[in-house]
Parts: C-alpha cells; structure tokens; sequence
C-alpha cells in the first residue's frame, strides 16, 4: 500500500516538471480569475473542468478548458471516431 502512494506521488511530481527548453505558446486570451474587476477589452471565460483517463492507466487527471476549446477537442474527437469506424469497414 504504502509502496502504491510512493509511486504515485513520484509520478505525480514527475507530470509537473516540464523541460526547461521547452518553449510556452503565449496565451491568445488573458484567463482572469472569477473575483478580479476586469480591465478595458477583457472578458470573463467559462471554464469548464473534468477528470479523464489516459489510455493504459487507471490514474485520473483533472483537466480544465474553456468552453470553446472543449467543443473544438469534442468535435475533432467525433470526426477521428468516425474515420476509424471507416477505415474498420473498408478493410473488412
């Protein structure tokens, strides 16, 4: 038991670290938290949160997206699901 908590809190902290090297995309849009007045030209983004499963393990993790970028990952989901079905039907 105590050996399973170990692993799970080094591979945990082993998500968190990212390289060094590795560039940040700047934000298109400035996310500001619920409470903060806004300034001239912001708005406030709806962020919707949920927990999903990577393939191959049965850890969670809880991902947030705003609610256009959620519609856009559903919907390129959708579209890979549907080629794979046909591609599944081709080739039998």
């Amino acid at each position: 038991m105590i050996l399973v908590l170990l692993m799970a809190a080094a591979l945990g902290a082993a998500d968190d670290k990212e390289p060094a090297s590795a560039p940040q995309a700047p934000a298109v849009v400035e996310r500001v938290p619920v409470a903060a007045p806004l300034k001239k030209g912001e708005k406030r983004i709806k962020m919707i949160c949920r927990t999903e499963t990577t393939t191959g393990t049965r850890f969670t993790k809880r991902v947030c997206y705003d609610k256009a970028e959620l519609e856009a990952r559903q919907e390129r989901e959708r579209e890979q699901f549907i080629e794979s079905q046909n591609s599944q039907q081709i080739n039998h």
